[in-house]
């Protein structure tokens, strides 16, 4: 590893971040509203251009609405670049530091880098990727599963938000065309590896009393949606051996499968969404479908865990008469992290003399789904209260600034490793 240290521009960062967070910003002060394919997260993009242009980069967008900006000292344009960055977009009402964070962060580390005149090996690339958070149209990390093949064309076929608008008509608005989502998959070979700078979106950091995290590994997803079909009838008068109530079995099924998840080790789940049909006070449920939200980096454990759900589902409707099923509609595989790139991460914090620790990712990031099929590291900064996804979202200066100085002498270490001929 090249030790030399490089300083970065801390008003520039800090004024790009500001310029960033104004938009999508709620005008009642309920946090952001940078959701896929909105005004405002294509706004988010076009500052990224503007932003990208001033400093000099070569900008282009691919057919998934990723932007990207590209830095190179070679001739030779069909070298893979090192990528840095993040996403744009934000979950309803979230924060400014989700994704915010790693893209202005890139943007000055890759200044920085280019500025001081340091010569590396490869190209550098700052990413903006699209539709990271999903929450609109259930296709989260639509951006880097584009990029690296990972895309079911038939769930973003079907996809539609609450107010019933298509995912291909949302991105044609903007003029992209879904159909081409999978064209995208060429431009994997431009890809050398990526490298992403993320709030922590959890309390670990800042209970340590750390400044710093290498990330060894990102979480696997699996949401899971269960419905149970049974009949409506009248809440008065029907009895009671008769009642095929589905929210008695989904509210089993919730007591039973959470009680499992709380007795095993390295498994969280959430059940995040229920819808119930009639949903009226005096009319017995009929049908209820309960969306369930599963993570561990151990990819048995959560085959075990879809497993169970399962038994537990059908465990509790038996005593009401009532069919149970189970799909899974989103499914992001753990992925663990190139050791390598995480030891270099670590070295690179023993240069600045910054504390650094490693954790586990429990949120997924574009990180891992590329890490899959290029070399991928993270690196974390303290979320105070641990606090994401929502408007009280917050890292300090000094926090953002540490998070960015590492990832830019990161990011000079691996540009300036020998390239294999």
């Amino acid at each position: 590893m090249d030790p030399t240290k490089i300083g970065i521009d801390q008003d520039f960062f800090l004024k790009t971040f500001a310029a960033l967070a104004e938009i999508g910003r709620d005008p009642n002060g309920q946090g952001y509203q940078r959701l896929a394919w909105s005004r405002a997260e294509r706004e988010a993009h076009r500052w990224f251009r503007n932003q990208s242009e001033q400093l000099g980069f070569e900008v282009w967008t691919d057919h998934a609405g990723n932007s990207f900006a590209d830095f190179s000292p070679l001739a030779d344009s069909e070298v893979p670049a090192l990528t840095i960055g993040s996403h744009l977009d934000t979950v309803p009402y979230g924060g400014a530091f989700d994704g915010g964070l790693g893209v202005v962060a890139a943007l000055t580390a890759a200044k920085a880098i280019r500025d001081s005149g340091v010569p590396f090996k490869r190209p550098l690339r700052v990413a903006a990727f699209t539709d990271e958070e999903g929450p609109r149209f259930g296709t989260g990390l639509l951006g880097s599963k584009a990029v690296s093949g990972a895309l079911d064309m038939d769930l973003v076929r079907q996809a539609q938000d609450v107010d019933g608008i298509r995912l291909q008509d949302a991105m044609a608005e903007f003029g992209c065309d879904l159909e081409s989502l999978p064209l995208v998959r060429q431009t994997l070979k431009r890809f050398y590896g990526y490298i992403e700078l993320h709030i922590e979106q959890g309390p670990r950091l800042e209970r340590a009393g750390l400044p710093l995290a290498a990330v060894t590994a990102v979480t696997g997803i699996r949401q899971i949606r269960l419905t149970f079909q049974g009949k409506s009838n009248h809440a008065g008068t029907t009895p009671k051996e008769d009642r095929q109530n589905t929210l008695r079995a989904a509210a089993e099924t919730i007591a039973q499968f959470s009680a499992y998840v709380d007795a095993t080790d390295n498994l969280v789940a959430n059940p995040g969404r229920v819808q119930v049909h009639p949903n009226a006070t005096n009319v017995v449920p009929g049908e209820t479908r309960l969306d369930w939200d599963i993570r561990s980096p151990d990819p048995q454990l959560l085959d075990q865990a879809t497993r169970k759900l399962a038994q537990l589902a059908q465990a509790a409707s038996a005593p009401f008469h009532i069919v149970s099923e189970d799909k899974i509609f989103h499914d992001v595989p753990p992925c663990p992290l190139n050791e390598k790139w995480t030891g270099i991460i670590e070295a690179s914090a023993k240069v600045l003399n910054l504390p650094i620790t490693r954790l586990v990712s429990w949120a997924g990031h574009d990180a891992g789904v590329l890490g899959r099929v290029i070399p991928s590291a993270m690196i974390f900064v303290p979320s105070r209260d641990g606090i994401s996804h929502a408007p009280e979202e917050f890292s300090s200066d000094a926090a953002m600034l540490e998070g960015t100085r590492l990832l830019t002498q990161t990011t000079l270490a691996i540009l300036t490793e020998r390239r294999a001929e």
